[in-house]
């Protein structure tokens, strides 16, 4: 595959090998993450220092950045999108799609759009995270494929057009700061837990909670309940913990 369209923008798949900084899940903002920054102010800087998708002034859109060098892609902001897919999709054949070699790369100093993502679904034993454009989910493709960008991150590819993106072991990737921790062994209650996480909190089921039904949150405290934290990945059980504690608190009281 020599490009990749994304929106009207063809992308080039360069030789090379997948960004080498730490993917995160930054678990409050919901933000899949890799890049070389280490802060919010060292962020801003890299965005004025790159072309591409994305910018300093809105932080709600993706971002794909390529080097002013050589053109070549070089960090990625995503955010994770509010709407769940209904419980009867699976989208696990796109673990089965083929795979894509190379590295993204643009004519140093181009700016374009990425499609916005609009519906997520996490496999329910937490193996994988997918991101997909209205397209990608509504649409049926002759061809799938994917292409590594980052560590366990791949795009999406529909007949040669981005279509979102995918994320594999996405428990073992939950952070809550900008310096990436290791990647711990996977923990699968860890990975079921933040399936559920998944499944209870799309934005449907919040307006429900300012509406006044308190079953939703009934269910939160339920999986708050089940969250251990002293064996397992404790860093990141405690983290998810701590997070969903918040989503808690932020929505106590409009059950009320």
């Amino acid at each position: 595959m020599e490009e990749i369209l994304f929106g009207e923008m063809p992308v080039r798949v360069a030789p090379g090998d997948p960004m080498p900084w730490p993917l995160r899940l930054s678990f409050g903002a919901l933000l899949a993450i890799s890049g070389p920054y280490r802060s919010a102010d060292e962020h801003e800087q890299h965005l004025l220092e790159t072309s591409g998708a994305g910018s300093w002034v809105d932080h709600g859109n993706d971002e794909l950045r390529f080097s002013s060098d050589t053109g070549e892609l070089v960090s990625v902001w995503l955010p994770t999108p509010g709407s769940v897919v209904p419980d009867s999709a699976d989208l696990g054949f796109w673990l089965k799609a083929g795979r894509v070699e190379g590295r993204l790369a643009v004519v140093p100093g181009t700016y374009f759009d990425v499609p916005l993502t609009s519906v997520r679904w996490c496999e329910s034993s937490g193996s994988v995270l997918v991101c997909l454009t209205e397209e990608g989910f509504s649409g049926d493709p002759a061809v799938r494929s994917r292409l590594r960008i980052a560590q366990d991150l791949d795009v999406l590819i529909a007949d040669g057009r981005y279509v979102g993106w995918l994320l594999e072991r996405p428990a073992t990737h939950l952070n809550d700061s900008w310096t990436a921790e290791p990647v711990s062994p996977e923990d699968p209650e860890l990975g079921a837990w933040l399936a559920r996480f998944f499944a209870l909190t799309d934005d449907d089921v919040f307006d429900v909670i300012v509406d006044g039904d308190p079953t939703p949150l009934e269910h939160l405290r339920e999986l708050l309940a089940d969250v251990r934290t002293e064996e397992g990945d404790r860093a990141r059980r405690r983290i998810f913990r701590d997070a969903l504690d918040d989503v808690i608190d932020c929505h106590t009281g409009f059950d009320s």
